[in-house]
């Protein structure tokens, strides 16, 4: 009878220990979920399109306008960014000058015109709202150049942006690590099947934030 209590006991507290360790486990999944990330195939350069090494967009509109926009390399990248100013209707604006002013986890970076030309056109909805549809609903600006074959001429292109986005991808990569291991963040790129994480670059520092627009958002 001894013998049969014992085991009856054994056998209670293995199930309980069972029982204890799946509520465990079920407590902890959501926070062991795997972060969202991307890699250089979910980057889309549409057809149309050109992209300037600031990682502005432009699409011709016919009558020497250009439409412009930010990539979605750079969504990926900053993750969840907020567009808080644009160029003002009538400016004169040069190659270089800015165009817009993005913020993002309390950090700022801006985007800079592709073309010289007059802003005719701001979509003035995009004021104030968080980058979601670059290519479509989420347009920066219309420009008037004088010549848009011209200006465009320069841009990346179809299979030439194509390349271009992925070499910008590996050079993402390379800058995270780097910078990672400079501010002593872990789990900011993830390598693994050439994988990096949703808005790496908003867990970096200020500093790390400025040498990021030095190197991918300058023209």
């Amino acid at each position: 009878m001894v013998v049969i209590l014992l085991i009856v006991s054994i056998a209670i507290m293995v199930l309980v220990d069972i029982f204890i360790i799946r509520a465990r486990s079920a407590k902890l999944s959501p926070s062991i979920a795997s972060p969202s990330v991307f890699n250089r195939k979910s980057l889309l350069a549409p057809d149309g399109f050109y992209f300037s090494k600031g990682h502005v967009w432009a699409k011709t509109l016919g009558n020497d306008k250009v439409k412009a926009g930010i990539d979605d390399f750079v969504l990926h990248a900053l993750g969840k960014i907020l567009v808080s100013e644009i160029v003002p209707e009538g400016s004169k604006i040069k190659k270089g000058d800015v165009l817009m002013k993005g913020l993002f986890d309390s950090k700022s970076v801006h985007f800079f015109s592709p073309v010289d030309g007059t802003v005719d056109t701001v979509n003035k909805e995009l004021v104030g709202k968080y980058l979601s549809d670059p290519y479509n609903d989420d347009w920066g600006l219309v420009i008037k150049t004088e010549n848009a074959d011209t200006a465009l001429s320069p841009l990346f292109m179809g299979a030439n942006a194509v390349n271009w986005m992925k070499s910008e991808f590996k050079k993402l990569k390379d800058f995270l690590v780097m910078n990672s291991v400079k501010t002593e963040l872990a789990g900011v790129t993830m390598y693994d099947g050439g994988n990096v994480m949703e808005g790496a670059v908003s867990k970096l520092d200020d500093n790390s934030v400025k040498d990021f627009e030095a190197m991918f958002l300058s023209l």
